[in-house]
């Protein structure tokens, strides 16, 4: 089996009226991969969960009713990218929940810090102080080394992609529609095109052609909370998207982070009944780097990224001068004068990288100013 088979083969099986995530992973987990499932007969199709008499009569017809050739024309014209969730770069938290998409229309690029990605989300409806939360905690986020995944939604999914590029952070939108259409919303195309610009990605499960409705959307939120650690509600009604999105995150076991507000705001109900329901209090980036804890992922040598242990998601971008000084303070911390002494790096020079650390939250300051590592 070459490659374009495979491709041609996973685009075919997500075209398929009737055939859901659910269905197409119970599929592949039976097959193995998708040029099995269209070698199968019906009776080895009946075997599979879920699968009945009509979905199995849809896969047998695939090969005739399916212009695969097409939809691929169309990804080349519009610079879309068909990620199989076999290739290296496809999402690793995303691969891991149960209901993973088979493949992934990507524009822009993936790197390899969005597997330290946080979901931030919340209402179309942003109040005043949605906004201003957003802005601060998303740049918290950034400054601490996570990529930011969101829907590029009104409100505060927008507000987070701009706030993560204000503060030179990388950010990738999740849509609900076929990466060929014009982003919707509308308003939001120019903030697309600057996630684009800065090197980010938008991403689809959906052919390029595909218009977003009442379905697509909630479909779409299960890949935004699958990508993430953890997933950060900034506002949220008690009945919306948002609570959809921090639900699946739970399902999937990734932690829930919930910013409490105004006890009379609307949008506000769905954050408090999730910190009833147990969900992490949101203040700053530090209750979320307490709940995730050492995050501990070995980048394999093809991503780019020099193979090392990652335990802060931080320590991906940091400078050759970073690491030296964090190599430089021991179990017991150290002074300023004892750093300078220790790196050789002049203390009106270490002063700006220590800075620099403690807002990456890579280290803290103890007792007597003592500098120890995070």
């Amino acid at each position: 089996m070459n490659h374009d088979e495979a491709l041609l083969d996973a685009v075919r099986l997500t075209l398929i009226s009737g055939i859901g995530p659910r269905i197409r992973r119970n599929l592949l987990d039976y097959f193995g991969n998708a040029s099995e499932v269209f070698r199968a007969d019906v009776f080895e199709l009946r075997k599979v969960q879920e699968v009945g008499g009509k979905a199995a009569s849809a896969i047998l017809a695939a090969k005739d009713t399916i212009s695969v050739e097409k939809e691929l024309a169309l990804c080349e014209k519009h610079g879309i990218q068909i990620l199989l969730d076999s290739d290296p770069q496809f999402p690793r938290m995303l691969r891991e929940i149960p209901d993973a998409p088979g493949l992934l229309y990507v524009k822009g690029k993936l790197a390899p810090q969005d597997n330290m990605a946080l979901a931030v989300i919340g209402t179309r409806h942003a109040s005043y102080y949605g906004e201003r939360q957003t802005e601060r905690l998303t740049g918290e986020f950034v400054r601490a080394g996570f990529s930011i995944i969101s829907g590029l939604a009104r409100g505060i999914d927008g507000l987070a992609h701009k706030a993560a590029l204000d503060a030179g952070g990388r950010t990738v939108a999740v849509l609900g529609h076929g990466l060929g259409l014009p982003v919707y919303p509308t308003e939001n195309q120019r903030l697309a095109q600057r996630i684009l610009d800065s090197g980010g990605a938008l991403l689809s499960e959906y052919a390029p052609m595909v218009p977003a409705t009442q379905f697509t959307f909630p479909q779409r939120n299960r890949i935004i909370a699958g990508m993430a650690l953890g997933t950060a509600v900034i506002e949220a009604g008690s009945r919306s998207g948002t609570t959809l999105t921090a639900q699946f995150a739970l399902e999937y076991g990734r932690e829930v982070f919930a910013l409490p507000g105004p006890v009379d705001s609307p949008v506000s109900t769905g954050c408090h009944r999730l910190l009833r329901q147990g969900a992490c209090l949101l203040e700053s980036v530090d209750d979320v780097l307490e709940a995730l804890g050492p995050i501990r992922d070995r980048f394999p040598k093809e991503s780019g990224v020099p193979e090392m242990l990652i335990e802060h998601p931080a320590e991906i971008s940091l400078t050759d001068i970073e690491r030296k000084i964090l190599e430089a303070i021991p179990s017991s911390g150290a002074t300023v004068d004892e750093l300078t002494a220790e790196t050789g790096i002049p203390v009106w020079k270490l002063m700006t990288q220590l800075t620099g650390l403690e807002i990456k939250r890579m280290i803290k300051r103890g007792a007597g100013q003592r500098i120890h590592r995070a």
